[in-house]
């Protein structure tokens, strides 16, 4: 059985895209796997258990999950992978064959928008010479989630994570272009629903507890 890592790198907790993405992912490998998810942190104090790492080191297939952030990473995700690298530079062995996988999405119409991102984690991949596979990047993710459960809206993105189950499991070894998914409602009223998104976080941020 194949052992499965899910690193979530948002912040956002149960609100969060990734995590929604996460759970969608999971379940499509039913009981073929053995899954952990592992969510980043924010702030320096708070350390990552060496278990968290060994997760990461003995997975089979690692599937990055994250929101864009100013146009890459999150910084908690970053560190985590800054911290991950100490860790195997300490001598600690990890899976050279684990494949690697990116889900990420953007608040922007236009999927291409998350390229830099996912060149981040490729150039990861190749200082640690692990099997960079493909990336599925998705525009206007706060949308896309809100509407999975519309027939036909949401084709393109299943079939994208049937394409990361069949590769984990099959084991593939040929190349496959990165996936961009779309939203299929027009562009102005994705950017208003964009707009009350920003709003409403803003709002939620300024409220005192």
């Amino acid at each position: 059985m194949k052992n499965i890592c899910f690193i979530n790198g948002s912040l956002r907790g149960s609100e969060a895209s990734s995590l929604s993405f996460i759970n969608d992912m999971d379940g499509r490998f039913h009981d073929n796997v053995k899954s952990d998810i592992i969510s980043v942190k924010a702030g320096v104090s708070t350390a990552y258990t060496e278990e968290t790492f060994i997760k990461t080191a003995v997975a089979d297939a690692l599937i990055f999950t994250f929101p864009l952030f100013a146009y890459s990473l999150p910084g908690a995700l970053m560190r985590f992978l800054e911290e991950y690298w100490k860790y195997i530079q300490l001598g600690n062995n990890y899976n050279k064959e684990a494949r690697i996988y990116v889900i990420v999405n953007c608040g922007f119409p236009e999927p291409t928008i998350n390229k830099e991102a996912v060149r981040i984690i490729k150039n990861f991949c190749t200082r640690l010479n692990l099997r960079w596979r493909f990336a599925i990047c998705i525009a206007s993710g706060p949308l896309i989630v809100k509407t999975k459960k519309v027939p036909f809206l949401d084709i393109k993105l299943k079939r994208a994570f049937n394409s990361i189950v069949n590769d984990v499991l099959v084991g593939n070894c040929e190349n496959i272009h990165d996936v961009y998914i779309r939203p299929i409602i027009p562009k102005p009223i994705v950017l208003m629903i964009k707009k009350q998104f920003e709003n409403k976080i803003k709002h939620r941020n300024e409220t005192p507890n």
